[in-house]
């Protein structure tokens, strides 16, 4: 963070851990905290990493980079959703938040790749 309280949005996603840059992106209420451009950006580095990670002979744990790839596709999706309806605030459409859509990418990225049951999806999910 800057002494004026702003952040780069490439930076919070690339430098920091895993573990706060999800805590970021699962954020509610935050539409506008980060750009498209820095997701997609944000989202090619962590992927091809993590095809080349996995297909190597290294022992590594691709737990988090699968959960930082699904949250960021999943926030994408959320924000195109959000240009699309614009953001709600009544009951019906409360659900069209990119945190909550990244917190339902990382599921369904994680299940996806690793063959998990879905009852530990439904668990992330909830």
């Amino acid at each position: 963070r800057y002494s004026n309280q702003t952040f780069n949005q490439a930076a919070a996603l690339l430098v920091e851990n895993g573990k706060r840059g999800i805590t970021y992106l699962f954020k509610r209420g935050t539409h506008e905290e980060f750009g498209y451009t820095s997701l997609c950006t944000a989202l090619a580095f962590y992927f091809i990493l993590s095809c080349w990670t996995a297909g190597s002979a290294v022992a590594s744990g691709l737990v988090i980079p699968m959960l930082y790839t699904g949250a960021l596709y999943g926030r994408i999706i959320g924000l195109i959703l959000v240009s699309i309806f614009g953001v709600q605030t009544n009951e019906y459409g409360a659900w069209i938040d990119p945190g909550l859509f990244a917190a339902i990418g990382a599921a369904s990225f994680f299940s996806g790749v690793s063959r998990l049951t879905i009852s530990l999806t439904v668990i992330m999910v909830s």
